[in-house]
């Protein structure tokens, strides 16, 4: 405290010294003199929590309703979380992305499932004869009657192959002498394959849109992570305002609670030694209070509306029945990190440095893919069949003559295409790189945006620190300036130096509202700067023990974030009335 008064009077020296030496002082002159200030500052001491830092007197008012005629309900954060994940239609919007994303990757990989078709043909033709050979004989036009089908299964496979089964079968009839026999029934057993052996070839290229499809679900993963998070210092930050709007309606109902002191006592002391003047001053400040009121009532309001918005759930839905109560009171614990520690963990935990990584992994797959289509293409091209065939037009032999008469057929080939210049491959090749290379600049980029935003959230919480413990100093020392100043009032009487004692007595009220609310409102800060450091650090969903499963609902997966911490019990409130 010593060094802290030392510091403060060498401030007040400084100070004084550039307004009166300034405009005459030299650059490095003035500079010197403005560092001894900054030097005088000892963080240490202004750091230093006192025992009665969380002596606040509107804590325990907080707990209580304020609005009559209403269900109160009493939350703690912890509450306020579960809710959330249970409710939160945000949250439920957040958790479709992954399982939308994981449909990608049947897509991907049905491509290699089997298919089954199933073809058939009746032609019915009568044409006129332009050749004798085409009929025989005498007559003028050639009458056939023909019926085909092919049945069968074909997939493609991982390795790029092309593979096809079938049965065909055939019945025919027509009036040409050279058609023997006639009707006659037929019958084919068809195995085909064609396997790349450049382009298009190999397990690695061909299962590429399935690993795309996976990389792209485990980004989906650590988006959803993201938003959670999010979603949940959202949820924080409405808690502490809440807490924020009921401890200002109370500092601010405590000055109306003064105003009207004083001026019940100028109204008694009317006859005896109070001046009109300091009546109709202290009436004024006592409505201007007042009007203040109407604000800070809607301002509570408000930020339960905002948890409602954020929660969603029914239970807190009816704003006319349900009042909702922060029963958690902030904490003053001090809690350090070293910037580079931070910066470690937010490296290893940080779903947009995964989604940058896994980015970059997946440019590297297309590229890939890229370089493997420069190849030509050549493939391998076989086809073995069975046939069969059987008069009277009878197929059933006909399949049965496919196993027992003649031998099997095959064919085998190869095919060769290149485009000329291979501009479109060279195009889509060159293309694929600066996609990669773009993604490892934006993955540096991500690095230093996610170490400028974990220094910043160091630093926010070491000054979130020093600034509660001087707020709280602050109205300390607005609390006794009140107090001086209160009693020189009643010491003094009712002529212009009592009236002047007065107004700085009403002015030393507003101040140390204004003190309290800066006390509370660093107090918030200081709270919401912890979570928004582990949000940095990517380990707010750890901390809050929150894990990530998949059930089945409604006969489709659903991802549901659940805390494996039990419910907090309700904590039964009192009720208070507050009249104007």
């Amino acid at each position: 405290m010593h060094r802290t008064l030392l510091g403060l009077g060498l401030w007040l020296s400084g100070w004084l010294l550039i307004g009166t030496s300034a405009q005459s002082e030299e650059p490095a002159q003035l500079h010197q003199a403005l560092l001894q200030i900054q030097d005088s500052l000892d963080p240490a001491t202004d750091t230093a929590m006192p025992a009665d830092l969380l002596d606040a007197w509107w804590d325990p008012l907080i707990q209580y309703p304020v609005r009559s005629n209403t269900e109160s309900v009493p939350l703690t954060l912890q509450d306020l979380v579960f809710r959330t994940l249970v409710h939160s239609k945000q949250v439920k919007v957040f958790s479709e992305l992954p399982l939308i994303r994981e449909t990608a990757i049947i897509d991907a990989d049905s491509a290699y499932d089997w298919n089954a078709f199933l073809d058939s043909r009746w032609d019915d033709i009568s044409e006129p004869v332009g050749n004798t050979l085409t009929v025989g004989g005498t007559g003028n036009r050639y009458n056939n009657h023909q019926f085909s089908g092919e049945a069968g299964l074909r997939r493609r496979t991982t390795t790029g192959a092309e593979l096809k089964l079938s049965q065909q079968i055939g019945w025919q009839q027509n009036n040409s002498v050279f058609f023997l026999p006639n009707p006659q029934g037929t019958s084919r057993l068809n195995i085909s394959l064609t396997q790349p052996l450049l382009r298009g070839r190999g397990c690695v290229y061909n299962t590429s849109l399935t690993v795309l499809a996976q990389i792209d679900k485990s980004i989906a993963d650590d988006e959803f992570n993201r938003q959670l998070q999010s979603q949940l210092l959202e949820v924080t930050r409405a808690y502490w305002a809440l807490y924020l709007e009921r401890a200002v309606l109370y500092q601010r109902l405590e000055a109306y609670r003064r105003a009207a002191e004083v001026l019940g006592e100028l109204e008694a002391r009317r006859n005896l030694d109070a001046s009109e003047a300091q009546i109709v001053s202290a009436a004024a400040s006592l409505k201007e209070r007042r009007a203040n009121l109407f604000r800070a009532g809607a301002a509570v309001k408000n930020a339960e509306a905002k948890i409602r918005a954020l929660v969603n759930d029914p239970s807190l839905a009816d704003a006319e029945l349900v009042e909702l109560i922060p029963h958690d009171l902030p904490v003053s614990d001090q809690h350090t990190t070293e910037i580079q520690q931070a910066f470690a963990t937010a490296i290893r935990y940080r779903p947009e440095i995964s989604q940058a990584m896994k980015q970059i992994k997946s440019a590297g797959v297309r590229l890939n893919m890229a370089k493997h289509e420069l190849l030509p293409v050549l493939n391998l091209v076989t086809q073995t069949y069975l046939s069969g065939l059987e008069d009277r037009g009878d197929i059933p032999d006909s399949l049965v003559r496919q196993f027992d008469t003649g031998a099997p057929s095959y064919g085998i080939g190869l095919q060769y295409e290149v485009p000329l210049g291979n501009r479109r491959a060279a195009a889509q090749h060159r293309k694929r790189r600066h996609e990669l290379r773009q993604l490892e600049n934006q993955y540096e980029t991500t690095l230093e945006t996610i170490k400028l935003e974990v220094e910043v959230a160091v630093r926010e919480l070491e000054t979130a620190r020093q600034e509660l413990v001087a707020k709280h100093q602050a109205m300390v020392a607005r609390k006794q300036q009140l107090d001086v100043l209160t009693i020189r009032w009643r010491k003094l009487s009712s002529d212009m130096t009592g009236s002047l004692a007065l107004e700085n007595m009403l002015t030393a009220q507003d101040q140390l509202t204004s003190a309290e609310f800066q006390f509370v409102q660093s107090q918030l800060t200081y709270n919401l700067s912890v979570t928004n450091l582990r949000k940095a650090q990517g380990i707010l969903l750890q901390t809050e023990n929150i894990s990530i499963d998949c059930i089945e609902e409604c006969n489709l997966p659903t991802l549901h974030a659940q805390q494996s911490v039990p419910f907090a019990e309700e904590v039964s409130l009192g009720e208070i009335s507050i009249s104007e």
